[in-house]
């Protein structure tokens, strides 16, 4: 009986010490501002990537997503994407917690999602852990074998491992990640370049493109009336296909490589070319 009183007089005033007294502080977790200035942008394919733009971002890219994942867990907990028509693009700030996080940006001149494709649901955004994290262009059709060429001029960063304990500007240089392709023809004046098997996703853990487009509706054609003939391509650990013709089937296939660009010179009747890249 006396142990059991003992133990009772224990609980209360461990209970006693846990109750808040009206008037107390209230702990909270505490929280630091996390603000980004977002460099690397640049106009020109083969340019380094190091520098902060003079001019504004919108002039570069159309959309800027920064996502935040907590680096021991993977876990996202923090996203902000803005369009270049919405007020104060280009500056975006988190609220976080203090901790380790891993960051990353990506900017582009086409629209995209992150873990996600289909643009009828950009609405309902999906949360994916960091090892799986992605992002894909939007597409019009919900099947992963229907999608589109579109690929443009588009950027990437990330940080891993970074601690925040207070209130902080990260400066973030962004690299190109696509390539451009350009192709003369030396024998006609007026011809379509077909472009196929380009992808059109981007893996944020590993930093490599994937995702090949299947069906893509003649989505890459380009044609020399128009002007020169020159394609963004993400897809730079193997080749695309080039086929001379809409429809026609794949003449050449050409690695181009990441912010460089890569120049082919066709002869159109003897089916040769050459490739130079700067």
């Amino acid at each position: 009986m006396r142990n059991i009183i003992v133990f009772l007089c224990v609980a209360a005033v461990i209970l006693s010490a846990c109750i808040k007294k009206p008037g107390e502080p209230v702990e909270t977790t505490k929280h630091y501002k996390v603000d980004f200035k977002i460099g690397g942008l640049n106009h020109t394919v083969g340019e380094p990537n190091i520098s902060f733009p003079t001019e504004p971002i919108q002039n570069f890219i159309q959309q800027l997503s920064i996502v935040a994942y907590n680096t021991q867990t993977g876990a996202e907990v923090a996203r902000q994407t803005q369009l270049s028509g919405t007020a104060n693009f280009g500056q975006v700030s988190f609220e976080l917690s203090g901790g380790t996080y891993t960051f990353v940006a990506i900017g582009s001149q086409s629209e995209f999602g992150i873990n996600q494709f289909y643009e009828a649901d950009k609405n309902s955004p999906v949360y994916s852990p960091y090892m799986q994290a992605n992002f894909q262009y939007w597409q019009p059709s919900s099947s992963s074998l229907d999608k589109r060429y579109k690929t443009s001029d588009t950027f990437f960063a990330k940080q891993v491992g970074v601690v925040i304990s207070k209130n902080q500007t990260l400066e973030v240089i962004m690299e190109r990640i696509v390539g451009l392709l350009n192709v003369l023809v030396a024998d006609r004046s007026e011809y379509s370049i077909e472009i196929t098997s380009e992808f059109s996703g981007f893996r944020f853990d590993t930093a490599v493109p994937f995702s090949t487009i299947e069906n893509d509706f003649s989505s890459a054609v380009k044609h020399s009336k128009d002007g020169p003939v020159s394609f963004y391509i993400l897809k730079n650990q193997s080749p695309v296909n080039l086929h001379l013709g809409v429809g026609a089937e794949p003449a050449f296939q050409i690695l181009v490589a990441r912010n460089k660009r890569t120049t082919v010179r066709v002869n159109w009747n003897a089916r040769t070319y050459t490739t130079t890249v700067e």
